[in-house]
């Protein structure tokens, strides 16, 4: 029982994750670049220990080989003296210092081989995660592109165009917008109207009838006739003074 409600759980923190990770897919790939960073950063600091120990040995062998040139210089100069016991003992040491050399220069080459190996597979797992990333993102962008026009093909499906109707608004909207221009060239004739009859056109009648009242008084007054309408109609006032009397019998 405890088994299957264990498996329950595992499934459904399994669903909710595969659903986190569908819904955040940018989110889901920089944390896996994040985890590159961090286990390459790792990655290094081990390789860095290799390299050391492959330094180490290499110490290691430089200093035995020295040691061995020393004794061999010594030993011949035993066997040369005569002293050949103690020339028996040095190339006893020389022999052991060989097999030691050997050894450590057969550890030192597993170690480098293991360090260039281990280089060489680092930078082809981060090469092949690079590319990977990179394939990703491209996939990641196409997919949102893919996504923005389906989503454009479904509005258009989905939306109605119907050209009459749109035909019919627009004729509408044409009317009401002669007919505003109309109520308003309508509006200006009518106050254009009331204008050329308002009390500024009377005035100016009762003043041209009180000005010929004073002029037929002041031409009897003065003797003189009254000048005719039509004769005077289109001479300036000045040249009205300068006609005489006999002008206007």
């Amino acid at each position: 029982m405890f088994g299957r409600i264990s498996k329950l759980i595992k499934g459904f923190f399994s669903l909710f994750i595969s659903k986190v990770e569908q819904a955040n897919p940018k989110a889901l790939l920089e944390a896996e670049s994040q985890a590159l960073r961090e286990a390459v950063a790792l990655y290094n600091t081990n390789l860095a220990k290799q390299a050391a120990m492959v330094e180490k040995l290499k110490s290691r062998s430089e200093r035995l080989r020295k040691k061995i040139e020393m004794t061999t210089g010594r030993a011949k100069a035993l066997l040369a003296s005569g002293d050949q016991k103690a020339a028996g003992r040095l190339a006893l040491e020389l022999k052991s210092l060989k097999s030691e050399l050997s050894d450590l220069e057969g550890q030192t080459q597993q170690a480098d081989d293991l360090y260039r190996n281990l280089t060489r597979q680092r930078d082809v797992y981060v090469r092949d995660a690079n590319k990977r990333i990179e394939s990703i993102k491209h996939k990641m962008s196409k997919a949102e592109l893919a996504e923005a026009q389906a989503d454009l093909a479904e509005i258009a499906t989905a939306t109605a165009f119907d050209i009459a109707g749109s035909g019919d608004t627009l004729a509408r909207l044409e009317e009401n917008l002669d007919e505003r221009v109309a109520q308003a060239s309508g509006k200006v004739r009518v106050a254009a109207d009331h204008a050329a009859q308002g009390d500024w056109a009377t005035k100016a009648a009762e003043e041209e009838a009180l000005e010929a009242q004073a002029l037929a008084e002041f031409a009897s007054a003065m003797g003189m006739q009254t000048p005719s309408p039509n004769a005077t109609q289109f001479l300036p006032e000045d040249k009205l003074r300068d006609l005489g009397p006999s002008q206007y019998s």
